[in-house]
């Protein structure tokens, strides 16, 4: 790689360290703008010096900017103190769950690819016949429905009635199916839409034409050319996909039973675990930065032409 390419990745990491930082000053001064958080964690019937006392002992009793640089420091070190509902550290309660949910979203993408793809191919490739016009049918259902309606049919026809399937749990690959169905039907839904309407676009230019009139097949035409020059906004849309996938399987986790970092979410929430909650959030945003990075690094291997530091994508 060139020297001008490495330049290009090391300024986009640096955005992404910069975005990260940005998220968690957020979270800290946030949480402390809602109201005092010895109010979630002290009874109600507390008095002021069993107030006081949690205060001291978590620290709150400090100034604003001493509880912020000590907040940064331990959150470098992925230190955000105990779970109040687990006793334990929540770091270590936010990677566990953290598993679950990257097996259901990356099922789910996979899924997507796989559907939205070849569907959006042949849909453009056979524009106007039979396999475009249902596929487009299937696309806007997908997109919608309701993911969290649509799991709860699933549940109904496949799992209660059929008895073909758990109606949810975490364990084997059985119980993976439903959920991960349910979760990527939208991400196929929109992978499907964007590479129809791309290579739509890409058929159309020279260079196809020129390709053909060399007397090259048309699968090398499709997939050598066409496929290749029309990635570029499918590729974005994946990396947003990897948002949508984390933010819709808070629901379908919760629907499924399925103990992932989503449903912890939910769970924190319920029962005001302040740390769950920050150590959760600063994981989802390295999750959500991070793909985007990646996502954005493959756009100079796509495209030759993005490989400027001045460029966005």
């Amino acid at each position: 790689m060139t020297s001008k390419l490495w330049a290009a990745i090391v300024m986009r990491f640096m955005r992404a360290i910069l975005t990260i930082f940005v998220v968690i000053t957020l979270v800290f001064f946030l949480s402390r703008a809602i109201g005092d958080p010895v109010s979630f964690y002290a009874p109600i019937d507390s008095t002021q010096e069993e107030i006081d006392f949690l205060k001291n002992k978590l620290g709150f009793d400090r100034p604003l900017i001493v509880q912020y640089g000590d907040f940064l420091y331990k959150a470098v070190q992925l230190d955000f103190g105990k779970s109040f509902t687990a006793s334990r550290p929540a770091w270590d309660v936010v990677t566990e769950r953290l598993q679950a949910t990257v097996e259901l979203g990356v099922s789910a993408l996979i899924i997507g690819i796989v559907i939205g793809v070849p569907l959006g191919v042949v849909a453009a490739v056979r524009r106007g016949g039979i396999v475009d016009f249902s596929s487009r049918v299937i696309a806007l259902l997908g997109q919608a429905v309701p993911n969290f309606w649509l799991g709860l049919i699933l549940i109904f026809l496949v799992s209660v009635k059929l008895g073909w399937l758990p109606t949810g749990g975490r364990g084997d690959f059985q119980q993976l199916i439903l959920p991960a169905v349910t979760l990527g039907t939208f991400p196929a839904a929109a992978i499907m839409r964007f590479t129809r309407s791309s290579m739509l676009e890409a058929l159309q230019q020279d260079y196809i034409r020129t390709a053909r009139s060399k007397g090259l097949t048309q699968r090398v035409v499709i997939m050598k050319h066409a496929l290749r020059n029309s990635l570029l906004p499918v590729v974005t849309l994946m990396g947003l996909q990897v948002a949508g996938i984390l933010s819709g399987s808070i629901i379908i986790e919760t629907v499924f039973a399925w103990p992932g970092l989503g449903r912890l979410i939910i769970q924190a929430i319920i029962g005001t675990d302040f740390n769950i909650i920050q150590a959760a959030v600063f994981m989802t945003t390295i999750w959500i930065v991070f793909a985007n990075l990646i996502v954005d690094i493959s756009y100079m291997f796509l495209d030759p032409r993005i490989r400027t530091g001045g460029g966005s994508v």
